[in-house]
């Protein structure tokens, strides 16, 4: 079954720019089916040593890699990289335009990602390789004796 998300958008419905700089919108994950509801990527900035509050910054809707990677809600504090994913974001704008196209490609990023992921699943054999002492020596397409994978491996690598 492929995967679902719902995105709640809430914004202000009353805009008067004479007393209001900013328009701001807020993008909530939920109801998920088959995928966490934590598909936006932020950055846990460090700690402010005057009033020992840290600030997280939205970085972008998470990829494959990154759903897999960093964890929801916090960093962790085991590894040398502050990120980590949430549930929601809350950014504002100087225009509602901006703020439109915004949600739009947030909107495309997610249906980016859920279908990424579906995607991974659908795994198809491309190539076998036989390696070892004992290995066929066979030449018929998409097959490699032990000597030709060496060969391409070192290759590659520069050697």
């Amino acid at each position: 079954m492929p995967r679902r998300l719902k995105l709640t958008k809430y914004a202000v419905t009353h805009v008067n720019y004479d007393y209001l700089g900013a328009y701001r919108m807020r993008i909530e994950a939920s109801d998920a089916e088959d995928v966490e509801p934590h598909v936006f990527l932020y950055r846990r900035g460090q700690v402010n040593p005057y009033t020992g509050t840290t600030s997280d910054t939205f970085f972008a809707v998470a990829s494959p890699v990154d759903m897999a990677e960093y964890p929801p809600l916090a960093p962790d504090p085991n590894t040398s990289f502050p990120f980590f994913r949430l549930s929601f974001i809350e950014l504002d704008f100087r225009a509602t335009r901006l703020a439109l196209e915004a949600y739009q490609t947030i909107v495309t990023e997610v249906d980016t990602l859920l279908k990424a992921l579906d995607r991974l699943e659908q795994l198809t054999p491309v190539e076998t390789v036989w390696v070892g002492a004992g290995a066929p020596a066979d030449d018929s397409p998409g097959t490699s004796s032990s000597s030709d994978v060496s060969e391409s491996s070192a290759a590659s690598e520069g050697g």
